[in-house]
């Protein structure tokens, strides 16, 4: 039945979590599945908010949400229930029966209280009933605890005796309503209408008035609740401190969910350690640190001897927090200066021996072994690819050295620069350091591929030997799990081959990565190469999508004879351009109704076209005009013109049109039925080399 129109009082709510500093990392998956479950919650109990004023802050001490014009109760129901019908509700005396009284019972009424309902199919009992909503005191805390239940909490703790667990221990809970309090309990507190402040400034407890004055109410004790307020904030301060300062977004946001009242501070080190790579310092700086290089203005890929940390106060000595800052970052500097020179008192390649020392995979072997497999085929696909075969095989065999450097063991996220940088060092040509430090690229989505011929080569072969490895040893990813990254390996292998416009096939490339596998006794099964291609596939499958192309089209180009992925995508790509004239659409449903006759037809293999039994003058039209258009085609095929060979293809629409108003293809004289077959079965032929139109809606 209909609700009620009944009005209820609206106010805007506020709950807030506050609790021990939160794990940055994860705060703001915590803050938004917070703000979804209690949206999802109170809409499910039938209590309405407007959801677009509504908002999730979070902070390192804090989790709140706060919705605008929150209901004070459910609104009311009319309730119909229907039960049993009037003939088996009463006897022949008039008396109910089990059937009535036990309907009555579960509607919570009296048998003389039920209605009747006429309809079509006879006469009902019904129980009217009027059910008021229930208050929003009921309904939110079971709402807030299954919310809580929901969240993605990284490390659940325990404290004190409670029976319950959080991501930290809480300290105190608010739950406004406008500007009374919900009355109720979660995680071992009392809701009430007292915040806190920053823990040095401010710490309180603060009232809040009412739910709206929240943020004011913090700001006013030196918190930003907003977390877009409190990034813009840092943003402005670290470049007023310095306009040359590098903001990487990743550490913005992290930087962020550490601090709740930020204040920049500009810093200085020792200018002698700009002789460390500056990979290195920025590393030093940005991941251990959470501090904000400043770049060169000359060479903005250096940095200068200043950098910019972000206080979580606001000091009346700020020289004095500036010293702070410049002393914890020294020693840090001074270590990556220790390895640098530890480093370079060896060559990168006597690094190699210690590889075979590092497994890989157990039953694949070691790193060592890795690396002589991606030497030997970043050598044979060089000389396939015109690149120097020597640059990218000794690149290939040294590519995974610095691993072993005292550098990168301590710095991870400098593997492949360190390399390249140490190769140097030892007098590698260029080409083989680029390879060194190419290799890993792209990283993560949206990265560059490999800028360097060796780099590109390298990197193929370290992804290709992977994805066969890993494949081999029956360990490719399932569901979510992928510990050895396959996706993001596959995903850019595709964007390699596809961005350098490398006409590699992946056939090829796939059985150079067997074959090193193979040569150590490690069993590559009959299949397992389909499935690794099939996997590349599906994530070239996604990228296409992710580029904007629908996936019927994608389909339709998958199934050609493609041969690179390079080719693929031009197929796709003159797909594309062709569904705009006039033509595609009409010839797509002619080679869908093709394509289902030939799927109806009795014999798998229609043969060859009779041209003594064309009877009929549309029939011999078309065949003409197929003949016409492969000759016209063939060259633009050899070419790889898609686009122009489609463009041929096209002419055919008003015979095709013409041939199926006039000729019936399922005649009963089984020689014209063949025929015809094979005629229709060459021309979708026709369109196959390119892309099956059939697939297309």
């Amino acid at each position: 039945m209909p609700e009620s129109t009944s009005a209820t009082a609206s106010a805007d709510l506020l709950i807030e979590i506050g609790c021990e500093e939160l794990p940055p990392g994860a705060l703001d998956a915590l803050k938004d599945a917070l703000f979804s479950g209690v949206c999802e919650g109170l809409a499910n109990e039938r209590i309405t908010f407007d959801r677009p004023s509504s908002h999730a802050y979070a902070s390192p001490r804090r989790l709140a949400v706060l919705l605008g014009s929150v209901s004070a109760a459910q609104p009311d129901q009319d309730l119909e229930k229907r039960g049993p019908a009037v003939t088996a509700a009463f006897d022949d005396d008039g008396r109910p029966t089990a059937a009535a009284e036990g309907f009555a019972r579960s509607a919570g009424v009296a048998v003389s209280d039920l209605e009747r309902l006429e309809t079509d199919k006879g006469a009902w009992l019904v129980a009217r009933t009027h059910q008021a909503g229930k208050p929003l005191a009921e309904v939110l805390y079971p709402v807030l605890e299954q919310a809580l239940r929901r969240l993605p909490v990284p490390r659940p703790m325990r404290w004190g005796d409670h029976d319950f667990s959080f991501v930290r221990p809480v300290h105190w809970l608010v739950v406004l309503h406008g500007s009374s309090v919900v009355p109720g309990q979660l995680l071992g507190q009392v809701a009430g209408a007292r915040t806190r402040g920053h823990r040095i400034h401010a710490p309180g407890p603060h009232p809040v008035p009412e739910a709206g004055a929240y943020l004011d109410t913090l700001r006013d004790a030196r918190v930003l609740a907003d977390p877009d307020e409190r990034r813009e904030r840092i943003r402005d301060q670290l470049l007023a401190a310095d306009p040359a300062t590098r903001i990487e977004p990743a550490l913005l946001d992290e930087v962020c969910n550490l601090v709740e009242w930020p204040v920049a501070i500009a810093c200085t080190f020792d200018a002698d350690f700009l002789a460390v790579p500056h990979a290195a310092l920025v590393a030093s700086m940005q991941d251990h640190q959470k501090f904000f290089p400043v770049a060169d203005a000359e060479n903005p890929d250096a940095v200068t001897h200043r950098f910019v940390a972000i206080a979580n106060l606001e000091s009346t000595e700020p020289a004095e927090v500036r010293a702070g800052f410049e002393r914890v970052i020294r020693p840090r500097l001074a270590d990556a200066r220790f390895f640098l020179e530890q480093d370079s008192k060896h060559p990168l390649d006597a690094l190699a021996p210690a590889l075979d020392k590092v497994v890989f995979q157990k039953k694949i072997g070691t790193i060592g072994d890795k690396s002589r497999r991606i030497s030997e085929i970043s050598k044979i696909l060089a000389g396939k690819l015109d690149v120097d075969a020597a640059a990218a095989e000794r690149g290939a065999r040294l590519a995974k050295c610095d691993l072993m450097s005292q550098m990168v063991g301590e710095f991870p996220e400098l593997q492949g620069i360190m390399g390249r940088h140490y190769a140097l060092l030892a007098g590698e040509p260029q080409a083989v350091a680029d390879a060194i430090a190419d290799h890993y690229l792209p990283r993560f989505a949206g990265d560059r591929i490999p800028s360097s011929a060796t780099g590109r080569v390298v990197a193929l072969a370290d992804r290709a030997d992977t994805l066969v490895a890993i494949f081999a040893a029956g360990l490719r990813p399932t569901g979510n799990k992928d510990p050895f990254a396959l996706r993001r390996s596959a995903l850019g292998l595709v964007r390699i081959l596809l961005e350098a416009r490398m006409p590699l096939a992946l056939d090829r490339l796939l059985a150079l990565a067997a074959n090193g596998i193979s040569a150590q006794g490690v069993e590559v099964a009959p299949g397992l190469l389909a499935d690794v291609r099939d996997f590349i596939i599906e994530r070239a499958r996604q990228h296409f999508r992710d580029a904007g192309h629908p996936a019927e089209r994608i389909q339709a180009v998958l199934a050609s004879n493609w041969t690179t992925l390079g080719d693929l995508e031009a197929r796709l790509e003159a797909l594309a351009r062709f569904m705009d004239e006039d033509a595609a659409q009409s010839l797509a449903a002619a080679n869908k109704r093709i394509s289902n006759i030939l799927k109806k037809s009795d014999s798998e293999d229609n043969g060859k076209i009779d041209e003594d039994i064309l009877m009929l003058a549309e029939e011999k039209e078309l065949y003409e005009q197929i003949v016409l258009a492969e000759q016209a085609v063939d060259p633009l095929l050899e070419g790889r013109d898609y686009g122009a060979a489609l463009g041929q293809l096209a002419l055919l629409r008003p015979v095709v049109d013409h041939f199926f108003d006039a000729v019936m293809v399922m005649d009963e004289d089984p020689a014209l039925r063949r025929n015809r077959l094979a005629l229709l079965a060459r021309l979708k032929g026709q369109f196959d080399r390119i892309a099956d139109l059939s697939v297309l809606g």
